[in-house]
């Protein structure tokens, strides 16, 4: 069964002579279990398909369904909750809380959302992610892939059935981009989860159960 679906969903920005089509007739299905890898250049519409997949942007043309409700015609506040209680975001801009350190970070999800990882689950994630020892520090004083791996935690944190991640290896170098990888792979096997990751990153590709192509606003299978 797919529980994500895009049925001929198009996204357009602005009008007249400024109008753009970011997304161009998108049918995509998504099953549980499954890491999928969309791949495309800059600009091609991979950000704004994340997006979409996640309720924080609307199509403007076709239909979205998340476990069986269409998200399209839910009201706001519905939307918001199933954000909250179904879906995990890793940006690129981190979105770290400059003045908590990385263990608060975590704690700030307990006050919003109940059923988030045990202890030792979270102890074996931050040691998987290399991440024990940085408890204590701030986001200023992390270089950019230790901020990468801290965000791309604290969307697991959450236990999300959906994972959604902008370009989560574009800090890192290729061992870092490869163990976070095959967490995520396997989060996605072991615990029945959809992750999607976009990425112009093609040292991902084996490693994928599946892996889609965007190119100006237009998706194929690979």
């Amino acid at each position: 069964m797919a529980n994500l679906i895009f049925d001929s969903v198009k996204k357009v920005f602005g009008e007249g002579s400024s109008k753009y089509v970011a997304l161009e007739n998108i049918n995509f299905k998504a099953e549980s279990g499954q890491l999928i890898l969309v791949v495309g250049p800059s600009g091609s519409g991979k950000t704004t398909f994340l997006t979409i997949a996640g309720g924080l942007q609307t199509p403007s043309e076709g239909e979205v369904t998340i476990n069986g409700k269409q998200i399209t015609s839910l009201y706001k506040k519905e939307q918001t909750k199933l954000r909250l209680e179904k879906i995990g975001f890793v940006l690129q801009s981190y979105n770290l809380v400059p003045f908590l350190t990385v263990e608060e970070q975590f704690k700030l999800a307990d006050n919003v959302k109940e059923n988030n990882l045990t202890d030792k689950e979270m102890q074996e994630l931050l040691s998987d992610l290399g991440l024990l020892d940085l408890q204590k520090k701030y986001p200023n004083e992390l270089s950019g892939g230790q901020k990468q791996r801290v965000a791309i935690a604290r969307a697991l944190y959450t236990n999300p059935d959906y994972i959604l991640a902008d370009e989560p290896t574009a800090a890192l170098d290729t061992d870092r981009s490869l163990t976070v990888i095959n967490l995520l792979k396997n989060l996605a096997h072991e615990r029945n989860k959809i992750i999607i990751v976009v990425t112009h990153d093609l040292r991902l590709k084996d490693m994928a159960d599946k892996v889609y192509q965007i190119i100006d606003g237009k998706m194929t299978q690979l």
